[in-house]
């Protein structure tokens, strides 16, 4: 059965609408440490300390997110925990760091249901993980 709930608005909408839509993308690592595998980086200029760690934690971070900017701005705020029962799901790599993307766990959940009125708007918009999500549309 296809849902008739059409997706987030683009950022750029949701831009016009509404104020405070960009929410600080969350660091779990230190300063002038590497972003993916957090060794130190020694250059004042380099914020990877190598060429595949960039490339691995860009491809992890933003283009393989499956996420509208709109949705991962919500994520962001939230800083990848589920307000419920209060469970982290950042992704965690293969050196231990958790990465500012889902694990593919979390939801955006709307608090007014949109077919009940409520709309897009920051305030009315909250991280779930899957599990609570299921638990709100019983």
């Amino acid at each position: 059965m296809a849902s008739d709930r059409k997706p987030l608005p683009s950022i750029y909408k949701v831009l016009r609408l509404y104020d405070n839509v960009y929410f600080q993308k969350p660091q779990y690592i230190q300063d002038k440490h590497c972003p993916f595998c957090n060794k130190y980086v020694e250059s004042k200029r380099r914020v990877y300390c190598s060429d595949e760690c960039r490339t691995e934690y860009r491809n992890l971070v933003y283009w393989n997110r499956g996420r509208n900017t709109y949705s991962t701005q919500i994520l962001y705020r939230d800083n990848f925990t589920c307000q419920k029962c209060g469970t982290f799901h950042a992704y965690k790599n293969k050196y231990g760091v958790y990465l500012p993307t889902s694990d593919g766990h979390l939801d955006v959940h709307h608090i007014i249901y949109a077919c009940n009125g409520g709309g897009d708007e920051p305030s009315n918009l909250i991280t779930l993980c899957d599990n609570c999500h299921k638990k709100e549309h019983k």
